[in-house]
């Protein structure tokens, strides 16, 4: 059960890092290049990687939520649910 517990934590780990990399390309492309969010919007190279990383968090979503992410989530401290409001 330990060794579950570990691969978990270890995949939960993994999984997140990737996503906080999204985030950032995602932020990089909106703030850097004008990328549109609106998923309606006019398509160009911006905008295609943007349907990219949606896609890509979408599927990191998923496979946090088959592991139980927000069970592991309490253990780890640095994620952003541990971040209380000031």
């Amino acid at each position: 059960m330990a060794d579950d517990d570990n691969r978990d934590f270890a995949i939960y780990q993994a999984l997140k890092a990737v996503d906080e990399v999204a985030a950032a390309l995602q932020t990089f492309l909106v703030e850097g290049h004008g990328a549109d969010l609106d998923r309606e919007a006019v398509q160009s190279t911006s905008t295609n990687s943007l349907t990219l990383l949606r896609q890509a968090r979408e599927r990191l979503g998923e496979g946090l939520r088959a592991i139980g992410a927000d069970r592991i989530s309490d253990s780890d401290g640095i994620s952003l649910r541990n971040v209380r409001p000031k």
